[in-house]
């Protein structure tokens, strides 16, 4: 707490040069500064100390480095008064910003996956530092508890909408072979087709990419992935990246 206070006094100190009581910063500019810059510093990892009892002492310290600063923003004597500074300026005291944080970081603990660390940790976790018999009380048990259920709900991998301007056809495997010969062999001249050929093998996984346009292939390549579509998906994109993408033309990928 000591190096907390100290440091938040010192970026009073620093912010000082900002403005006076003559010129500088408005109050709404010095709210935005202090809530950036001091906030942070005297609440810092405040849910893993606060737990708001027997802590005057702790809050004490941190309380008497934001009189600085309130100071500071208000622009007032050193005898003047805090508590009616705290109402004037609208910046509550430290002993009402704790809670809120640990208000807020319940919130975000009742929002995460079931699965998250930090829901594991307590229970489940192998590299917990306690044996099974022993639950010693923490900040995370205690925020943890009465939460109600998770509010979390996955998004659905399928939510992206269409493009605008679709560069990309996909081809689906046509009831008549031959319209793979008729494109191939009479292809239009802005045509980029794109060949991927996938090599199976359970160890090595590779997929092999050709670039064709007019005719011509312009690039090719192979690239690697610790599974077989790991490997189809950077060859597609690399592929993609290689090509110089024309408005006027298609991307055929064959696969």
């Amino acid at each position: 707490m000591d190096i907390m206070a100290n440091h938040g006094r010192s970026i009073v100190q620093g912010i000082s040069i900002l403005g006076n009581t003559v010129n500088g910063l408005d109050l709404l500019n010095w709210h935005k500064v202090y809530n950036a810059l001091v906030i942070p510093i005297l609440t810092y990892r405040a849910q893993v100390w606060y737990t708001g009892r027997n802590q005057k002492g702790l809050i004490h310290k941190l309380q008497v480095a934001q009189n600085e600063g309130i100071r500071k923003i208000g622009g007032v004597f050193k005898t003047t008064p805090i508590d009616p500074l705290h109402n004037l300026l609208g910046v509550p005291p430290i002993s009402y910003v704790l809670p809120k944080l640990m208000h807020s970081y319940a919130l975000r603990l009742k929002g995460l996956s079931p699965n998250a660390k930090v829901h594991t940790v307590l229970d489940t976790d192998q590299c917990r530092y306690w044996p099974s018999y022993i639950n010693p009380p923490t900040n995370l048990s205690w925020a943890s508890l009465g939460i109600g259920p998770s509010t979390y709900r996955p998004k659905d991998p399928c939510t992206a909408g269409l493009w605008s301007h679709p560069h990309v056809t996909h081809e689906p495997p046509p009831p008549n072979p031959t319209t793979y010969k008729d494109d191939l062999a009479h292809p239009w001249e802005y045509d980029t087709h794109i060949f991927i050929f996938m090599h199976i093998h359970r160890e090595l996984p590779y997929a092999l990419y050709f670039i064709k346009r007019n005719r011509r292939v312009s690039h090719r390549g192979l690239n690697r992935g610790i599974d077989q579509m790991q490997a189809l998906c950077r060859a597609v994109k690399i592929a993609l990246v290689s090509i110089d993408i024309d408005h006027t033309c298609r991307i055929i990928i064959w696969h």
